[in-house]
């Protein structure tokens, strides 16, 4: 290594910069992925709430009463009512608030 001229900080600051460039680049998106994993969680608990509240209705253990339930440090709420042009069905509703802290709903009915 003859007639070195410093070059050597020029390529650890090049290094540097791209490194950093991709960090930067990056963590945006795995916190994107994360709050998509949580919401994806409580969509499915959301999901699986509404399915046992409706199968218990349908097999007559509870009442069409809208409560809240409270699962995992999040607020779920059930309400129930008539899907329009369907009187002999109940429609069951979950809504609970989302990552983002959007509101969002899952409804699905049964038989009464």
């Amino acid at each position: 290594m003859k007639k070195c001229d410093g070059y050597i900080y020029l390529d650890m600051l090049a290094a540097l910069s791209m490194c950093l460039f991709i960090v930067f680049a990056l963590f945006p998106i795995f916190d994107q992925l994360k709050l998509n994993k949580k919401n994806m969680l409580l969509r499915t608990e959301a999901y699986y709430l509404l399915y046992e509240k409706l199968t218990a209705f349908a097999d007559g253990e509870i009442e069409a009463v809208s409560i809240e339930i409270q699962r995992q440090n999040h607020l779920f709420t059930l309400n129930w009512g008539v899907p329009n042009g369907f009187p002999e069905m109940v429609e069951g509703c979950i809504q609970y608030q989302n990552a983002f802290g959007k509101r969002e709903e899952v409804c699905d009915a049964t038989k009464k």
